[in-house]
């Protein structure tokens, strides 16, 4: 059975506070996908001024690695206070394309895309997560003793506001935003 998360348990970094905002593809705000960035190979990684991004297959480890390159990019921009809330939201989001985006039984070639962009103007870093699945994630009610379905309310909960866009071609990228602060 899981482990649930209680609000005594939680570093003091992260926060239960607040509720955030879900956008459709269709209310969602765009700019910050980097196509360039995006098209990194399997195990690449790349930073810019205001931007890191890495790709990953979608394998088990991948989870762990985008989680420490995300900390990594937050710690180089001067950015630790938002470092567990995003720290969970890299695990969700990647494991959810690593879970539900494979194409044809072959995870260590299906390419999760990781972006995250500085947006020092809100004190927040937006995290990009971008997969071959056309479908957008759908949030669902998890039963108390259901042992996955958590993932988008955990993200709901530790994020600014989130959403997805499809991408140009094939696939989509889910997105979420967390500062210290409420914007």
């Amino acid at each position: 059975m899981n482990a649930e998360l209680m609000p005594s348990e939680l570093d003091a970094g992260a926060s239960w506070d607040h509720p955030s905002r879900v956008r459709s593809p269709e209310r969602t705000r765009c700019g910050w996908w980097d196509p360039s960035l995006g098209r990194l190979g399997i195990g690449e990684s790349a930073r810019t001024p205001g931007a890191a991004a890495a790709a990953y297959g979608a394998v088990p480890d991948s989870v762990r690695s985008a989680r420490e390159f995300g900390v990594a990019s937050l710690s180089a921009w001067g950015m630790p206070e938002v470092a567990e809330n995003l720290r969970l939201i890299i695990s969700e989001l990647v494991g959810n394309a690593c879970r539900h985006a494979v194409a044809d039984d072959l995870p260590a070639l299906t390419r999760v895309a990781l972006q995250l962009r500085s947006l020092p103007e809100h004190d927040a870093v937006v995290c990009m997560v971008a997969d071959p699945s056309p479908h957008g994630p759908v949030q669902v009610e998890a039963h108390h003793f259901a042992e996955s379905g958590r993932g988008l309310g955990l993200i709901s909960a530790f994020s600014r506001e989130w959403g997805w866009n499809p991408l140009e071609g094939n696939g989509k990228v889910v997105w979420a935003m967390c500062g210290s602060d409420l914007l």
